[in-house]
């Protein structure tokens, strides 16, 4: 008798439903991680941002404030026509909390008035993004992913 290369019928349908179940377990991870980048993407521009008006209040010594209007899911910069949102990330990320609606650096990078400010961001899966900046104009961000 003559041996027969390739593969039986039962051999390729065990391959084809180990691949199915496979894509079927790891796409709804893949769609968490992606709405979870976007929220990171978003905190990390508003950090830029943050950092952006501060280096600017140091380095022409003055005072620059940011505007944030939680009602519309915005913040306005000096200097720019339109307000900023966090949702042109993604249409789910949302401002959920500001501790103060205008944040102003002085012309040592610190804010005013000197208490601790945080702003969090949430998206549609309910994973937040708190940013803080210190009274020294420190700023930093921490993440809870769900």
């Amino acid at each position: 008798m003559k041996s027969q290369k390739g593969f039986t019928l039962v051999e390729t349908f065990v391959v084809i439903a180990i691949l199915v179940i496979s894509v079927t377990v790891a796409v709804p991870q893949f769609q968490r991680m992606a709405q979870n980048g976007n929220l990171r993407a978003a905190a990390k521009d508003i950090m830029g941002d943050f950092a952006n008006m501060r280096g600017r209040a140091m380095a022409e010594n003055s005072s620059y404030a940011i505007v944030f209007d939680q009602a519309n899911n915005s913040y306005t910069i000096p200097g720019q026509a339109n307000p900023k949102t966090p949702s042109s990330f993604a249409g789910d990320i949302a401002i959920t909390a500001v501790s103060a609606t205008t944040l102003t650096f002085q012309t040592r990078g610190t804010i005013t008035p000197p208490v601790e400010k945080t702003l969090t961001l949430t998206n549609g899966r309910g994973s937040t993004a708190t940013i803080t900046i210190t009274t020294a104009g420190r700023i930093h961000v921490q993440y809870n992913f769900q």
